[in-house]
């Protein structure tokens, strides 16, 4: 018995007591799969950090940073930088005035980094908070992130913009509409005696619009038709306030009024005071167009008592998109120098076109678009 059990136990060291034969063939090949296993692991986690968290030492980040903050102090906005301990990628806290639109400050990023070839990849927005997050990097690679969080009740110096666009209601159309989407507010002017001055009216104001008379007034040597709804020099009160108020039930719903053409009448003392002692009779303001330096025009108006402005830049007398862009920027300077300013345009699509572009820079910048009547003193 004795000997039967050892040649047991010498079968069973035959299979696992010789170590020294058999454990590299089956440890062996366990720990090359292992190896393999991990090393796959951590390639597939690197591709994926490359992708998801890029290292902070590329060699364009320093510059990326300065492009931030050149744009972020043109626009007058504080910022801090973290990175907290569950963030990979660098993440800066903007704190947005009120009075700087988010779509703005967003804009203002993707073009400030687009000079250098980086782009906003994507933005992830709180509709609750308003709050607007931006993934910022090279290709499909995310190298930052701002965080556009809007303060409320805190603004920066008051610049504001009264935009008023002249020669409504002959059409009401895609055109014309398109003005109420400018993305700021805006006063629209209407003639009376026109097809559709009283729809235009109507629709303008009901979309939320400043609606005004553009009163046709006699000029100096342009040619003009006399239809009922334009103030000669000489006409006496009755005659006047016969005018207006057929131009006023033209063109329903107006806050104030500003004189088409006028040149004649608005140097003309008598005439200009028989017009708006009519109009500061129906409690509405006035603003000259200004469309000769001698009018006299608003200094009447003050006299009076009556809420008044004048126009401070013309903006598209010339038909060209640079002239255009540039006479507008005019306006935001004289704006930043006086706390506001008034600007005239016309409803033509060259206008329109550079409106569309211009004024999400300058509310960038801090201006507010208002209306006319928020300027009128």
């Amino acid at each position: 018995m004795k000997n039967s059990r050892n040649k047991v136990h010498r079968g069973k060291g035959f299979f696992f007591g010789s170590r020294s034969l058999w454990t590299p063939l089956i440890i062996g090949p366990v720990l090359i799969l292992l190896l393999v296993v991990i090393r796959v692991y951590f390639q597939s986690r690197g591709a994926s950090e490359r992708l998801d968290s890029p290292s902070i030492d590329y060699p364009r980040m320093e510059e990326l940073r300065y492009l931030l903050q050149e744009v972020l102090g043109t626009h007058g906005v504080s910022w801090d930088r973290y990175t907290g301990p569950k963030q990979k990628k660098e993440t800066w806290r903007v704190r947005v005035p009120a009075d700087l639109p988010i779509p703005s400050l967003h804009l203002a990023v993707q073009q400030g980094v687009g000079r250098m070839g980086a782009r906003v990849l994507f933005a992830e927005s709180e509709p609750v908070s308003k709050r607007v997050l931006l993934h910022i990097g090279w290709q499909d690679s995310c190298f930052l992130r701002v965080h556009l969080i809007p303060l409320s009740g805190v603004r920066r110096g008051e610049r504001k913009i009264a935009l008023v666009i002249d020669d409504f209601g002959d059409r009401w159309n895609r055109f014309v509409e398109s003005f109420v989407e400018l993305g700021a507010d805006i006063t629209v002017s209407i003639l009376p005696g026109m097809k559709m001055s009283s729809t235009v009216a109507r629709e303008m104001k009901q979309k939320g619009c400043e609606v005004i008379l553009h009163l046709p007034m006699e000029p100096l040597s342009s040619p003009f038709k006399d239809e009922g709804y334009i103030i000669l020099v000489g006409m006496d009160r009755r005659e006047i306030r016969e005018v207006i108020q057929r131009s006023l039930d033209d063109v329903p719903g107006v806050r104030g009024v500003n004189n088409h053409m006028g040149s004649r009448v608005t140097v003309d003392r008598r005439t200009i005071t028989g017009v708006l002692e009519e109009i500061k009779a129906r409690g509405l303001y006035f603003v000259d167009s200004r469309t000769v330096a001698s009018s006299v025009a608003y200094e009447v108006a003050q006299e009076l008592g009556l809420k008044c402005g004048r126009r401070d830049v013309f903006f598209d007398v010339e038909r060209d998109k640079s002239a255009i862009r540039r006479r507008v920027w005019e306006l935001a300077r004289k704006a930043k120098e006086n706390r506001f300013a008034i600007g005239i345009g016309h409803c033509q699509q060259m206008t329109l076109e550079v409106l569309r572009e211009e004024i999400p820079k300058i509310q960038a910048k801090g201006y507010r678009f208002v209306h006319l009547s928020e300027v009128v003193r």
